[in-house]
This record gives C-alpha cells, sequence and structure tokens, in this order.
C-alpha cells in the first residue's frame, strides 16, 4: 500500500508543475495547512484527507485540460531509435523556446527517462501510467466520501478522459514526484465580484468536493469556501483583490446542497 506522504508529496509536485510560479510562496504554505487537516481525525481514520483535498486541486486542473493520453504500444525494436529522435525533438523544442523574442530568460532542468524505462511493465509510458493511477485514485476517493454529488457532470467529465481505466493493481504507483519545471503560466486575470454567480467547471468541481469533505473533518461552511478561495489564489492564479469571493463560494455552496436536498 502507497504511504500518504508519497502521494502528498506527487500530487504537491504536480500540481506544482501546472500552478503560477509567482505564488509558489502561498501555495506551500497552504500545503502545510491542508496536510495538518489531518489532526483534526481520530489517529485511527483509515484515509487521507490531504491525499484527498490534494488529488481534487490536480482533478480541476485536468478539467481545464487536453484529455490523458491512452495505452501506447511497445516499441520493440523500434524503441532505441524513437528514444534519440525523441530526445533531439524535445532538445529543439526548448532552444526555440530560447531563442522566442518574447523571451527574456529561459531556464530549464531537464531530466529525463532512460531509455529502458520509458515504458512501463503495463505498456503505458511511465509517467502516462503514474498520471493514469492518480485518476483512478481520485475517482474511488470520490466514491468512498460521496464528495461528487453536487458535481456529478465533472466527475462524469473526470471519467471520460481514460473510459476504459485500469484498476489501481494494474498501474504503476507514483512513487517519483513529475518535474515541476514548467513554462510559467500566462497571467490570469482577478476574478471579478460576480464570478461564482456562474462557477467555471473547475470552480464548481472544487466547491462541491473540498467543501464536503471539509465539513466532515469539523471546518464550518465559511472556513472551507475561504480554503477553496486559496486554492483559487494560490493553485490557480485567480485572485480575489475584493475579498468578496468566499462568502459567495458560500452562497453558491449553501444553494447546491439545498438544491440537492430537494431532489
Amino acid at each position: 500500500m502507497v504511504q500518504p506522504t508519497v502521494l502528498q508529496q506527487w500530487f504537491m509536485s504536480a500540481i506544482d508543475g501546472l500552478a503560477p510560479a509567482a505564488q509558489r510562496e502561498a501555495r506551500h504554505q497552504l500545503y502545510t495547512e491542508v496536510l495538518g487537516l489531518q489532526s483534526l481525525l481520530e489517529p485511527t481514520a483509515a484515509d487521507d484527507v490531504g491525499v484527498f483535498l490534494l488529488a481534487q486541486v490536480l482533478a480541476a486542473h485536468q478539467l481545464a485540460s487536453a484529455p490523458v493520453p491512452g495505452h501506447r504500444p511497445e516499441r520493440a525494436s523500434g524503441q532505441a531509435t524513437w528514444y534519440e529522435k525523441e530526445r533531439r525533438r524535445v532538445s529543439k523544442l526548448l532552444s526555440q523556446i530560447a531563442e522566442s523574442p518574447v523571451v527574456a530568460t529561459f531556464e530549464s532542468a531537464v531530466t529525463y527517462y532512460d531509455a529502458a524505462d520509458v515504458t512501463c511493465p503495463h505498456g503505458h509510458n511511465q509517467k502516462t501510467c503514474e498520471e493514469l493511477y492518480a485518476l483512478r485514485l481520485t475517482l474511488t476517493l470520490l466514491e468512498q466520501h460521496q464528495a461528487g454529488r453536487l458535481v456529478r457532470k465533472q466527475v462524469e467529465r473526470l471519467r471520460q478522459r481514460q473510459p476504459h481505466l485500469p484498476i489501481l493493481a494494474d498501474l504503476c504507483t507514483p512513487l517519483t514526484p513529475p518535474s515541476n519545471e514548467a513554462i510559467p503560466a500566462a497571467p490570469s486575470e482577478p476574478d471579478g465580484p460576480g464570478t461564482p454567480r456562474g462557477l467555471d467547471d473547475s470552480t464548481a468541481y472544487l466547491l462541491g468536493t473540498i467543501v464536503g469533505r471539509l465539513r466532515y473533518v469539523g471546518l464550518t461552511v465559511g472556513q472551507s469556501c475561504s480554503l477553496v478561495d486559496r486554492v483559487l489564489s494560490c493553485c490557480f492564479g485567480r485572485l480575489d483583490p475584493h475579498g468578496t469571493r468566499p462568502a459567495l463560494l458560500a452562497a453558491h455552496w449553501r444553494r447546491l446542497n439545498q438544491q440537492q436536498v430537494g431532489v
């Protein structure tokens, strides 16, 4: 069984690779507080709150990205040739980025897989197989806690990223944190005061999954929505200069919850 600390590190590194570099310090402070929430549960609690919350943050990023690649066949005798071509292609891409007239400075630290390690025992790319494990784990956690009941549409979209997703036992455990060397995201515009009234999929997903889980831990709706607000700022670069978003998120969550109860 994978230790929670290993999964925590993997998810945090994956999120860092997608989140704004400018928010790194605030984001890591948020990580510390999220992982500390486990102390609010009984020592015998079987699940890890930190893993659950970090998994939802990564899933929210995935909702706005392209689907995870599926199974890739073994390259057999052509593996060595493909590997060298791919290395050259990556080097060319890095050079093109560095030479672009809009790039002032570009520092990349790339760690390559050895040729023999690119394909995992399950026939996937090693990196892809670990990502599929994380996706399967996220869906499993949602089922265990019924946290996806308010965001069924978004959860179904996650499932459709890989309709024939294998079970956890048939996927590679993410033991090594993914590289978080990423090109900084384009500056994002601050959220306006009325943003929560028409939630985008990522925000709706975070609200529907995280608040319910934090309520179980013992936080109030207001405290839970404040944490979601910080996730949006630190992990997505969506700042709230007016300071009104937590209250609006709380009002939206209560409305969604009331609608669910009335169904």
